[in-house]
């Protein structure tokens, strides 16, 4: 159940990479069963590439859940551009954090703008009144500090700042380490989050603070202790990410208090203070532990809190499995069961006529492994076949997961990659009827004439029975109309040689062993 992460020390200034905790692939290409056995035995990590296009930023993604963080402010410690991409955060932060009931100030961010001179001289006392403007003008719980790449090669200490001026600002400040050229695993931000998070704020309750204390002397004292602790003991959190929108948490919310058990959701959309709760429950369940494995360990070394990793509540069987993981922990299997078949009934009648029209479609799934995991086992449960994923990244934990996807879908085509020309070459060879992609990911494919929608987005349902039905509709009707992708490629012509096209998609990939240029995607490593 509660399997640890490698190499994790909590009390180190920051967190080691993936790479190094979790030995996190992020280049490679073969089939299902060959990325479960590399995985296993570690060797995913010494795949490399000689040549690469682009790559994402941990600084970047980062921000989601410092944006996030109810009355939080964001500091970028760089050059201005290192903000570029925020802006289009701020309406999101608004919109969703009002569908769940929040009302959040938006994506609220400076940048300490340093220039020639202090890329000589250092940015440390910029950074200093950047954090004390920041507490005088919004007053914030919270001000994220984000070390970006430019002020950790010229050794500015972001922790030693944080010291000096803590005591002359209300806010909490959080220290983020994330330069982009730290990890090519971008998913690693998360952790690096977290560890400033878990360094600053306290996570259980305060007598007189936060609530009121039961005192000896009213009658109704041992019955109170005993509702409060029977609350407790009933109690589950889940935990969020950016990708997961308001609809995905209600609707897991609403299986789980129809079973019996009351759901408390952190910690994005919260107020810091809310976040002493979070020790107020019997159980921690990671939606997606690729985000947030690092906390919920924390919480059991530290507070001895169990937690559960299931997949990510994507499709029928997929979302069985997580209820059931939890009522079992509960002692509440025979009720979920009862509730699950129900559902399950009724989703099947829905996706009936949805099936006779997709059945036998080809579908590429690109984005993190776990989503993309249970996405393909739902498109398989529609009657689609699956041709291949595509991996941002890839470790050992997604195994158990990909050895049920090779038994139900087969050995098929896995690639890790976060490369544009990878990813269209490989659509090329693997002739998709659509695809089912990352955000930012999917106008590649697009271009090729092929439709694709989106992996996830907070606007739209994915989680258990409702969002299973929300997205097979979504790919019945892109399938029903596919001329938007088709005109595009018709009037757009992709940056790539023919001659790429007639290589292996792997052919930048190093590592022996490594498929050679001769053979297709779905040959195994």
């Amino acid at each position: 159940m509660n399997k640890p992460i490698l190499n994790v020390n909590f009390d180190s200034r920051e967190p080691q990479t993936r790479e190094v905790s979790r030995r996190t692939g992020f280049a490679y290409g073969g089939c299902t069963k060959d990325i479960t056995n590399c995985a296993q035995k570690g060797c995913l990590i010494n795949c490399d590439r000689t040549f690469t296009q682009g790559t994402g930023c941990q600084m970047m993604v980062s921000t989601l859940i410092s944006f996030s963080v109810k009355d939080s402010v964001v500091i970028m410690h760089g050059p201005a551009g290192c903000g570029a991409s925020s802006h289009i955060i701020d309406f999101s932060v608004r919109m969703y954090g009002a569908a769940r009931g929040v009302k959040m100030a938006g994506a609220r961010w400076l940048t300490t703008n340093l220039t020639e001179a202090e890329v000589i001289g250092g940015g440390e006392e910029k950074l200093k009144q950047t954090i004390l403007d920041a507490d005088r003008q919004f007053r914030p719980t919270a001000i994220f500090i984000l070390m970006t790449c430019t002020p950790s090669i010229i050794g500015d200490d972001i922790d030693e700042v944080v010291n000096r001026v803590q005591n002359e600002v209300s806010a909490t400040l959080v220290p983020l380490h994330c330069p982009g050229f730290k990890a090519k695993v971008f998913s690693g931000a998360y952790d690096v989050v977290y560890h400033g998070i878990l360094h600053k704020f306290d996570f259980k309750l305060k007598p007189y603070v936060d609530y009121y204390p039961f005192n000896k002397d009213d009658r109704d004292y041992d019955l109170k202790v005993r509702q409060y602790e029977y609350k407790k003991s009933r109690t589950v959190n889940l935990y969020n990410a950016w990708s997961i929108g308001p609809q995905d948490e209600a609707e897991i919310r609403r299986l789980l208090e129809a079973i019996g058990l009351n759901v408390q959701i952190f910690v994005e959309f919260k107020e810091p203070d809310e976040w002493r709760r979070i020790t107020e429950a019997a159980l921690n369940v990671s939606f997606c532990h690729v985000h947030d494995l690092y906390f919920i360990e924390f919480l059991k070394q530290k507070f001895n809190m169990p937690y559960i990793t299931p997949s990510i509540p994507i499709g029928s069987s997929a979302t069985r499995k997580f209820i059931m993981e939890i009522a079992q922990f509960f002692g509440l299997e025979k009720e979920a069961d009862k509730i699950l078949v129900k559902e399950e009934e009724k989703l099947k009648a829905a996706l009936a006529p949805i099936r006779e029209r997709v059945k036998g479609k080809k579908v590429l799934i690109s984005g993190g492994y776990l989503r993309i995991g249970t996405t393909g086992l739902l498109a398989n449960e529609i009657g689609m076949e699956v041709v291949g994923f595509r991996h941002f990244n890839f470790d050992s934990f997604g195994n158990k997961l990909f050895e049920e996807i090779g038994e139900t879908i087969g050995d098929i085509s896995n690639s890790i990659s976060n490369q544009p020309s990878e990813l269209v070459n490989q659509v090329k060879k693997l002739k998709p009827d659509m695809a089912i992609s990352h955000p930012g990911v999917g106008i590649w494919i697009n271009k090729l004439g092929i439709p694709s929608i989106t992996l996830f987005a907070q606007r739209f349902a994915f989680f258990g029975y409702r969002g299973a039905y929300d997205l097979a509709r979504r790919i019945d009707r892109t399938l029903l109309n596919t001329n938007y992708a088709k005109n595009l490629s018709r009037n757009i012509k992709l940056p790539y040689k023919e001659s790429w096209y007639e290589r292996s998609p792997y052919h930048y990939i190093i590592d022996k062993g490594i498929v050679k240029e001769t053979e297709e995607p779905v040959a195994a490593v």
